[in-house]
């Protein structure tokens, strides 16, 4: 087994072990810091499709609510970064932006 296959493999068995003593795992792609400001990242590379709550490339409502959660607890927001298959294009957007209703720029 190659080491990355084992690192995801022990990845897996800690998210199981900590699910079953309680906790509640998020598994952000990245956390950067920035300005003093932390903020958590997800890195897509998706076809373009019409998911709720959102039309884009998104997240699942499970991570979509976990995100949440971050930021209302300890306001540490989400970046979403996107690059679309197909595409040259990239985008980025906050998630409470993306939610309140905006859209990427």
């Amino acid at each position: 087994m190659k080491e990355y296959e084992l690192g995801r493999e022990g990845e897996q068995q800690a998210r199981l072990l900590l699910k079953s003593l309680g906790f509640i795992v998020q598994s952000p792609d990245w956390l950067a810091l920035k300005d003093g400001k932390w903020i958590c990242v997800e890195v897509k590379k998706k076809e373009r499709f019409t998911p709720p709550p959102f039309e884009g490339h998104g997240l699942d409502g499970r991570q979509i609510s976990l995100r949440k959660k971050l930021l209302e607890d300890k306001e540490i927001r989400t970046y979403l970064l996107i690059f679309e298959v197909g595409t040259n294009k990239i985008f980025g957007q906050y998630l409470d932006i993306l939610i309140n209703g905006d859209f990427f720029p």
